[in-house]
C-alpha cells in the first residue's frame, strides 16, 4: 500500500517539491486521434507530434511555479515548436516557441519568442522585446523554463536566452501543452523549484520617462468595412470618448487585451491633450498595429499602416515599436487635442505614442469631454448675424432643441451648449460666445476671434 501511495503522489504534480518525469504514453496526454505517436527515437523514448496535431496537453497536471524541462527536435519543414503553460484554454494561455526557420542563424532576434494569448490572440507582434536569438540545433534541443510568480527565465541547450521581467498572462496557473511538428522527449516538471528566482516583476525602465502619452480617453470599437478609409468626417463627438485606457510596460496601449479578438476589421478612437507653453513643432514617435490615422486639433496630420500579411511591415519586421513611424506636430500655445484612429488587421492591436522632447510641454493628459447641457432658453441666440468687413452672414436656428448654424454658402453645423452662453463644435474646433445683451456673438477658430452683430 505504501508503494501505491508514492506512485499516486508522483503522478499528480500538484504537490510542492515533487519532481515528475512525464511517462510518454497515450493515457498521459490529450490530443487529436491519429496525430501523436509514442516510439523510440534516437535512443530515447519519445512522443512524435504531427504538424497538424494542434494542442497536445499533459493530463492531470496543474502548474503554477517551478521548472519545466524537455527535449525537442523539429521535423523538416516545420515553422515552430511550442510549449504552453498557465493554460486555461485556447483563448487564455502563455507560450514559448522556437522559430525553426531561424535554425543556423545565431544572430536572428526572432529565434525564440515568449507571448501571452488574450482571447485567442497570440501577442507576438505586440511584444518584440520578448524575443531573442537562440542556437537551434538540427537535433535534440534541451529546453528549460524557470517560472516564479511574475518572472521567467528560459534556457535553450544550456544557455540563457530569455529573461522575462514580467509575465503578461492573466492566469497564475494552468495546464502545460505542446504544439508543432516535432519529437519530444524527457519531459520533467519540478513544481516550486524556482532556483531562487524572485517572483516580483522587474521595474519598467520607461516608467520615469515623462514623454510617453500614457492616458487616453477612448471610444468603443466600431466596425470598419474592408477598404474603408478614415477622414475628418469620421471624427467622433466628445461624448463618444466615454472610457479610459492607460499604457502598460514600455508605453503600450494594448487594445487586444482590452477588447479581445475580432475576425472583422474594427476601428477605435483615442484622444489625449498636449499642453504647450508656446507655439512649437514637436516630433511624436509612433508605434502602431495595424492601421493608424492621427489628427491634431481635428486636422489630419498622419496616416500609415503596419500590415504584416500585405508586406507593409514597419521596422522591426511588422512588430509594434516606437520606431514604426514619426510625425511632426505643430502645436499651438495652450491645449492641443491629439486624436488617433487605430484599426486592426492581424494578430495584436495597439499603439505607442512618445514625444521626442517635453521642452515647453506642461501636460500630457487624458481628454475629458465637455458634456452637453440643456439650453434653458434658446431664443436669445437665434437670428442672423453679420460683420461689415466679412461678406458672409451666419443664421442660427433651433433644430430638435439644439443650436444649428449656417454660414453663407456653407453646410449647416450643430453646436453643443456647455454653459455661460458658450457653444462648441468639436470636429471643426469652433466656439461661439454669445453676448445677448449686446446682440453679438464671438466666433473663435484656430485661436482667432471674430465678432458678428445680430441684425
Amino acid at each position: 500500500m505504501k508503494k501505491l501511495l508514492i506512485l499516486t503522489l508522483l503522478t499528480t504534480a500538484s504537490l510542492s517539491g515533487f519532481t515528475q518525469s512525464i511517462d510518454l504514453k497515450p493515457e498521459n496526454f490529450s490530443f487529436k486521434e491519429g496525430t501523436v505517436e509514442f516510439l523510440n527515437y534516437k535512443g530515447q523514448k519519445s512522443m512524435k507530434v504531427a504538424a497538424d496535431a494542434g494542442i497536445v496537453e499533459i493530463n492531470n497536471l496543474n502548474f503554477k511555479n517551478g521548472t519545466i524541462e524537455y527535449d525537442v527536435e523539429s521535423m523538416p519543414g516545420n515553422f515552430s515548436t511550442s510549449v504552453y503553460f498557465h493554460r486555461k484554454d485556447d483563448k487564455e494561455q502563455e507560450i514559448v516557441y522556437l522559430r525553426i526557420t531561424k535554425m543556423g542563424d545565431k544572430l536572428a532576434n526572432e529565434a525564440i519568442q515568449y507571448a501571452p494569448y488574450f482571447d485567442g490572440v497570440n501577442m507576438w507582434d505586440m511584444l518584440p522585446h520578448y524575443q531573442a536569438p537562440a542556437e537551434i540545433r538540427e537535433d535534440w534541443n534541451h529546453m528549460k523554463m524557470v517560472i516564479s510568480g511574475k518572472r521567467m527565465k528560459v534556457y535553450c541547450n544550456g544557455k540563457g536566452v530569455l529573461d522575462i521581467p514580467e509575465l503578461e498572462g492573466r492566469n497564475p496557473d494552468g495546464k502545460i501543452a505542446f504544439d508543432g511538428g516535432s519529437y519530444i522527449s524527457n519531459i520533467v516538471i519540478k513544481p516550486d523549484v524556482t532556483e531562487g528566482l524572485n517572483p516580483e516583476a522587474l521595474p519598467d525602465l520607461t516608467d520615469h520617462r515623462s514623454n510617453f502619452i500614457r492616458d487616453w480617453a477612448i471610444t468603443s470599437p466600431m466596425p470598419l468595412t474592408k477598404g474603408q478609409d478614415i477622414s475628418t468626417d469620421n471624427l467622433p463627438d466628445g461624448e463618444a470618448f466615454d472610457t479610459s485606457i492607460s499604457a502598460e510596460r514600455l508605453g503600450l496601449i494594448n487594445l487586444t487585451k482590452e477588447y479581445g479578438m475580432s475576425k472583422e476589421r474594427r476601428v477605435i478612437w483615442l484622444k489625449a491633450v498636449i499642453e504647450s507653453k508656446v507655439a512649437q513643432a514637436v516630433d511624436l514617435d509612433l508605434g502602431f498595429s495595424d492601421e493608424l490615422w492621427v489628427f491634431l486639433n481635428n486636422r489630419m496630420v498622419y496616416v500609415d499602416k503596419n500590415l504584416y500579411r500585405q508586406d507593409m511591415r514597419k521596422h522591426p519586421n511588422g512588430r509594434i515599436s516606437s520606431e514604426n513611424g514619426s510625425v511632426r506636430l505643430k502645436l499651438k500655445s495652450g491645449k492641443n487635442e491629439i486624436t488617433m484612429a487605430v484599426a486592426n488587421d492581424f494578430y495584436g492591436w495597439g499603439i505607442i505614442a512618445r514625444l521626442k522632447t517635453t521642452n515647453n510641454i506642461t501636460a500630457l493628459e487624458k481628454f475629458i469631454p465637455q458634456m452637453a447641457l440643456a439650453i434653458e432658453n434658446i431664443e436669445p441666440y437665434l437670428g442672423i448675424y453679420s460683420n461689415a468687413g466679412i461678406p458672409i452672414k451666419i443664421s442660427f436656428i433651433e433644430k430638435e432643441g439644439k443650436l444649428t448654424a449656417q454660414a453663407t454658402d456653407q453646410e449647416p453645423l450643430d453646436f453643443k451648449y456647455i454653459g455661460k452662453d458658450v457653444f462648441i463644435n468639436e470636429k471643426e474646433s469652433l466656439q461661439l460666445l454669445f453676448k445677448p445683451e449686446e446682440k453679438k456673438v464671438v466666433l473663435t477658430q484656430a485661436g482667432q476671434e471674430t465678432e458678428f452683430m445680430k441684425e
